[in-house]
């Protein structure tokens, strides 16, 4: 269980209550004046400016603690526009900002601002005509300023809106009087808030709740109350926290406080999700994220997420579907590091292969290898430990490292070629975070080997676009000494039933199911550590395949090949009832990712 973890539960609960929490919409008498308001005449349902309600994976980024200067660079860098921002310091002044990629649906013009009096406030919104979508006032030695992101209010973006400041009862009437929902709330200094509202009729409208000075288990309940996801958090200076929630609308999210800013970030990488909205906070000198999330994986990696995501509570884990010379077609994390374990030996073989093709290394080239000498045949030792040498031919070495996955030859090829070689030739693939610190099967706390699936990935395209090797002799041995569909069942056994399920629902024969299966090629690469021996204990584990499938062009095989890759690291094992849950949960994600193209290329048959 993520026991640190509080995101909404949906419920079968629908309505909406304005009661019961420790402040709530109407529980102040007006005390504060008049806020200013802006209006358009259009209405419309999310744009691009409504990133809050939007669920299309982009890219996203947020910091804290940084100078508006850092903001612009990172804008500039990362060709983002903000979406959130908080003001962190107001002497310096230094800002925490959330930001997107400034491009296809979340695309928009929007400019920001600081140390704004209201006035110029107003002035801009009306020479940009524009709205706001984030705002926060905060005291100087010159008054109240204010540090506001606005966008375009024009095309997809139009909506009537307005913004005002003041007690939650008069923040209501203004609701109230507009038929409004509010997106946005900020404490105010000396008291109240600050609140930004939008139209809420027609194609714009929703189901919403806001809250204020409310504990974070009254937020927990309402969510729960009324099925709603929060769309909007602020704390406020004792603690208490205010929200905006709407109406749970099926997509996964999460919220978390009490996070480190890193933690939260990597928190949302790991659940595919997108930081929208965060909070800022110091307590005892530390600095806190209380984070807003919303789903960021397209619906292939979606799926494949509710396999394996909810099996792992510990360590990271991460998939990867590439179409061989196509695009990516599912993945999370795929660009993280990570333990490799034996999976990096595919490297290894890689540039084996090439220097012979080369005719820079043969066959028969001598391998020394070091052994363990009361047991000479082991080949899952760490090689480091024992002084004992032997020695055999390259051939033989490579094919052991790949089909048996030998340590003592691994650590042997590794020393003919040099680490320093080795990691050349990973440049020359295109890897960019791959690096060696041990020698495999020899890992310790501090030299852990790394890479991606997206760099393990780049080795299997390299071999199958030509790039190891375009000689048929070389290609044929750089299958036949790895695990393969000819000499490795596994493969078939956890496919083909996909396949037979897939032509039972189009129709198809049974013979068809197997012939196709049979034309289904296949070669891999897994790693798997288990550091310590008894349980509890953290494992790694992961897999690469290069896999082909069948499709048919004018009654003619024309197979697509693609790269498919799932890892576990640092998962926290306490049983081997648990690891054969996580297993069986990453041999599924390896079955769903490839089904849908299963089940295209059957319809081809």
């Amino acid at each position: 269980m993520r026991t640190s973890s509080h995101r909404a539960v949906p419920t079968a609960a629908r309505r909406r209550r304005t009661r019961n929490l420790l402040i709530a919409i109407a529980a102040l008498a007006l005390t504060f004046g008049l806020g200013l308001r802006a209006i358009t005449p259009a209405d419309a349902a999310v744009g691009p400016a409504d990133d809050r309600q939007q669920t299309a994976p982009t890219s996203w980024w947020t910091y804290t603690g940084i100078t508006a200067a850092s903001v612009n660079s990172h804008l500039s860098a990362n060709g983002a526009r903000l979406t959130e921002i908080q003001v962190d310091n107001p002497s310096t002044p230094t800002f925490t900002v959330v930001m997107v990629k400034n491009s296809g649906s979340y695309a928009s013009g929007w400019w920001w601002y600081y140390g704004l009096t209201q006035s110029q406030v107003s002035s801009r919104l009306s020479t940009n005509n524009a709205r706001l979508i984030s705002a926060q006032a905060y005291s100087t030695s010159a008054g109240i300023r204010y540090a506001v992101v606005m966008v375009q209010n024009t095309g997809t973006n139009a909506k009537s809106w307005w913004w005002y400041h003041g007690s939650t009862s008069y923040l209501s009437s203004q609701l109230s009087a507009h038929s409004a929902r509010m997106i946005h709330v900020t404490p105010y200094p000396g008291g109240g808030y600050l609140g930004i509202m939008v139209n809420n009729t027609g194609t714009n409208a929703t189901s919403w709740w806001w809250y204020v000075g409310a504990t974070t288990s009254s937020i927990s309940s309402q969510l729960s109350t009324n099925n709603a996801r929060l769309v909007d958090l602020s704390r406020n200076s004792n603690g208490t926290y205010n929200a905006v929630m709407y109406k749970y609308s099926g997509t996964r999210w999460y919220w978390y406080y009490g996070k480190s800013p890193t933690t939260a970030v990597n928190t949302a990488l790991q659940l595919g999700e997108r930081i929208i909205d965060a909070t800022s906070y110091i307590v005892s000198g530390t600095r806190y994220y209380a984070v807003v999330m919303t789903s960021n994986l397209d619906a292939a990696s979606n799926k494949l997420w509710n396999i394996i995501g909810p099996k792992v509570d510990s360590g990271v884990y991460g998939f990867y579907l590439k179409q061989v010379g196509g695009p990516t077609l599912a993945g999370l994390q795929q660009s993280k590091q990570y333990e490799p374990a034996s999976a990096l030996k595919v490297l290894y073989h890689a540039k084996s292969i090439h220097e012979e093709a080369l005719s820079n290394a043969t066959d028969g080239n001598v391998i020394t290898y070091h052994y363990n000498p009361a047991d000479p045949t082991n080949v899952g030792i760490c090689p480091d430990d024992y002084a004992s040498t032997a020695t055999t031919d390259l051939k033989n070495a490579d094919t052991k490292m790949m089909q048996v996955s030998d340590n003592r030859m691994t650590r042997g090829i590794l020393e003919k070629y040099t680490k320093a070689s080795m990691l050349s030739y990973a440049s020359s693939l295109g890897l960019t975070s791959t690096a060696i610190n041990h020698n495999i099967g020899c890992p310790t706390s501090t030299t852990y080997n790394r890479t991606t699936l997206t760099d393990l990935g780049k080795v299997y395209e390299a071999f199958q676009n030509g790039t190891v090797t375009t000689n048929s002799t070389w290609k044929t041995q750089f299958r036949s000494r790895m695990l393969n569909d000819t000499n490795y069942s596994g493969f078939r056994d956890l496919i083909c039933p996909v396949v037979n399920q897939e032509a039972t629902a189009l129709g198809k024969s049974s013979t068809i199911a197997t012939n196709f299966c049979n034309a289904m090629t296949f070669l891999a690469k897994g790693g798997d550590y288990a550091y310590g021996g008894s349980y509890p204990r953290l494992e790694s584990h992961d897999d690469i395949w290069l896999a082909s499938v069948p499709y048919k062009s004018g009654g003619t095989i024309a197979p697509r090949y693609y790269v498919l890759g799932e890892f576990v690291d640092q998962i926290s094992i306490s049983s081997s009832t648990e690891i054969n849950t996580v297993n069986t949960a990453r041999s599924k994600v390896k079955q769903e990712a490839l089904r849908p193209y299963i089940h295209a290329a059957l319809t081809t048959w």
